[in-house]
């Protein structure tokens, strides 16, 4: 009984192997360029002219200034201790704020804000006056649309 079995396994796989071959069989082959295309005539020539061979020539020459495993493993090593002593010096209470009084007198000088007073009966008159003015230039929408 297993005798059958891997005899029919084995014909299973020879014909699979060989589908498999026969639908291969041609991946090179072109198929046909729908000729209603814009681009047909581009096509069939772009598929028939043929490119240049690249050379072992080609190949671009290795650097001589790639860096070693050692001196990359030193970059990285350098860069992660700044990093940490960067994380270090701005992580929280690491800071005081210390002499910050001349700091705002010098704000308060250059700011030099107006002296505040209280309005006088002239400024309320003139105020009353636009308000007025205001109102007299105002006149409703009117009712109906133009």
């Amino acid at each position: 009984m297993n005798g059958e079995t891997r005899k029919i396994v084995r014909v299973g796989l020879i014909l699979g192997f060989a589908a498999g071959v026969t639908a291969c069989a041609s991946p090179f082959s072109s198929s046909k360029v729908d000729p209603s295309s814009p681009v047909a005539a581009a096509a069939t020539a772009a598929a028939n002219t043929k490119g240049p061979r690249r050379k072992f020539s080609d190949i671009p020459v290795i650097p001589k200034d790639v860096p070693t495993n050692a001196q990359i493993r030193a970059n990285v090593v350098q860069q992660q201790a700044a990093g940490a002593a960067l994380t270090k010096a701005t992580a929280p209470n690491t800071w005081e704020l210390k002499d910050s009084e001349p700091y705002a007198a010098k704000a308060r000088r250059d700011a030099n804000p107006p002296a505040l007073a209280a309005p006088t009966e002239a400024d309320r008159a003139n105020t009353e006056a636009f308000a007025r003015a205001a109102r007299g230039r105002a006149s409703a929408p009117p009712s109906q649309p133009q």
